[in-house]
């Protein structure tokens, strides 16, 4: 069981969950534990109109724990992920989202 963590302005961006699963299943095949991926914003885009809603909505938020991904034991390998691996192999348990924040399109 490997634990999804991560956060910004928009979420989680689906390269990083990506990042991520590779990780796992890396880790799997190789025998070793998961280290952490990590994620680095440098220029987030945060536009006056949207100031507001992330600070007095988004950051007062309380996180939910982080959600679990479960990998099916018997990949061992890159040629099983090849042949064999469906989503039916990969289960996330514990996922829990805040209602969506409308913000306000900018350009």
């Amino acid at each position: 069981m490997h634990e999804l963590r991560g956060i910004n302005f928009l979420g989680l961006n689906f390269n990083q969950i990506q990042c991520f699963v590779l990780l796992a299943l890396v880790a799997q095949i190789t025998g070793h534990k998961a280290g952490k991926a990590y994620h680095k914003i440098a220029n987030a885009h945060i536009y006056e109109n949207q100031l507001p809603l992330m600070r007095d909505v988004q950051l007062t938020r309380e996180p939910f724990d982080s959600p679990q991904l479960n990998i099916n034991p018997n990949i061992k390998s890159l040629e099983d992920i090849e042949t064999w691996v469906t989503r039916d192999d990969f289960e996330v348990v514990g996922y829990q989202c805040h209602e969506p924040i409308q913000y306000p399109f900018s350009v």
